[in-house]
């Protein structure tokens, strides 16, 4: 497999709201510091922490059920950088933050023990399917293990059908958007180029083009945080359609409800695929009286569709779905509002900001 190295070309985002000043400079920082876990008897005893941005205020902190909480330890100085002693081992299974002047340096994962010789594995691209809008924005890569964090520049690739490298097409974001234990990783495409009418769109074009096909590339060189690298190179092949201009409309959407007094699935189709990772994230089951309905989703083929199967049996009645209306399709469309939002304002159309859309249904 051709490998190629994809050197990004960074643009200020003009008028994007959507991201803010705050993601523009994350865009063009580099980063400049490395996190090395230090064993003594199979423990985690200690980091080494390298690079150009260390300060007398480096901290420490445990990352857990979405809080922050600084470890006691000590930090000395040697030739290579700083050192990190905590005054109780690094646990393994969690994740620290190496912190420096209240800004986030890396994340670190201390794998478990049986994960020290397993090589990892890229489960998943998403989106799954092979046919995507021509304003796609993000692709989710999801791995078998915690990867390093900061390099995916360095092993990925986007080619044309010529096997050219397709230049620009990535945000280079720094920090990257990981998950919490580092085995999704959110890529998104160069929203400067892909909405129209911007300084990046004009200069270079839409990142990718209506009808064309192209290949994403991922390389075995890529480490996982125990030092493996991936079991072998990987890619994703697809062609490219018209953009996605509507946004998703849960009233068209086809429900299939369950019997009463069984466990069957509660299935909800889109006619369309949605975002991997939002679908993760927005929905609930409600039933009479504002109460929840406790369970697991599940999602179909191609993102298209997703199920709910109940901890317990349904019971006949009214229920109701709710949907966040952050929820978004390939191209950043989302429930209440086109990505190219100007397109609406434009026509007049007012913005509709609220945050949840309900769909009813019955349980005989």
């Amino acid at each position: 497999m051709n490998r190629r190295l994809l050197k990004v070309r960074l643009y200020f985002l003009y008028n994007l709201i959507f991201f803010g000043t705050l993601l523009c400079s994350s865009c063009t920082r580099e980063k400049e510091t490395d996190v090395m876990i230090r064993w003594e008897n199979n423990k985690a005893i200690a980091f080494q922490i390298s690079g150009s941005e260390l300060s007398k205020g480096l901290e420490v902190r445990l990352v857990q059920n979405g809080e922050r909480l600084s470890i006691l330890g000590k930090t000395e100085q040697n030739p290579n950088g700083m050192v990190f002693t905590p005054l109780i081992p690094f646990t393994r299974g969690l994740s620290y933050e190496v912190v420096s002047q209240d800004r986030v340096l890396q994340t670190v994962f201390i794998p478990f023990e049986e994960e020290e010789e397993q090589i990892p594995k890229l489960l998943s691209i998403y989106p799954s399917q092979d046919t995507l809008p021509e304003n796609l924005l993000k692709i989710y890569l999801k791995f078998s293990l915690s990867m390093k964090e900061g390099i995916s520049q360095e092993h990925m690739a986007l080619v044309d059908a010529n096997q050219d490298t397709v230049p620009s097409v990535f945000l280079n974001l720094q920090p990257e958007l990981w998950n919490e234990d580092q085995t999704i990783l959110t890529i998104w495409l160069d929203p400067g180029r892909i909405k129209r009418d911007l300084i990046p769109n004009l200069e270079m074009g839409a990142p990718l083009e209506q009808s064309q096909s192209y290949e994403l590339l991922v390389s075995s060189n890529w480490e996982a945080k125990n030092e493996n690298a991936l079991d072998q190179d990987y890619s994703k092949r697809f062609w490219v359609t018209h953009r996605d201009s509507i946004s998703p409309n849960p009233s068209t959407w086809i429900i299939e409800s369950p019997t009463s007094n069984t466990f069957e699935s509660l299935t909800i189709a889109f006619n369309e695929p949605l975002d991997y990772s939002l679908l993760n994230e927005v929905f609930s089951i409600k039933g009479e009286n504002d109460s929840s309905i406790e369970g697991e989703f599940e999602l179909g083929i191609h993102e298209k569709s997703i199920r709910f199967v109940p901890n317990i049996s349904w019971k006949p009645g009214e229920y109701r779905i709710l949907i966040e209306s952050r929820l978004e399709d390939l191209a950043g469309n989302n429930l209440n509002r086109l990505f190219e939002r100007d397109l609406a304002d434009s026509k007049g159309i007012p913005a509709d900001n609220t945050p949840l859309k309900t769909i009813n249904f019955q349980i005989n």
